[in-house]
């Protein structure tokens, strides 16, 4: 394992062998971090968002069961 440090980044260099789901989690976990970092959405934005989306999903549902 490689790590390198720059002014802006940590680079890490890992053998391909090692690479798996494990390793994904984790590099999905990272990107999410990254992006949420970058937010300003507030709690209360992210769970009125959350809310509206689960009502979509279950008229959704709701009608593909219907079909």
């Amino acid at each position: 394992m490689i790590v390198q440090q720059t002014d802006t980044e940590i680079i890490i260099k890992l053998p391909k062998k090692l690479y798996s789901k494990r390793l994904q989690v984790i590099l999905d976990y990272l990107e999410f971090k990254t992006i949420v970092s970058k937010s300003k959405a507030s709690q209360k934005d992210v769970d009125s968002i959350l809310s509206a989306m689960k009502i979509t999903r279950k008229k959704k549902v709701q009608q593909m069961l219907k079909a």
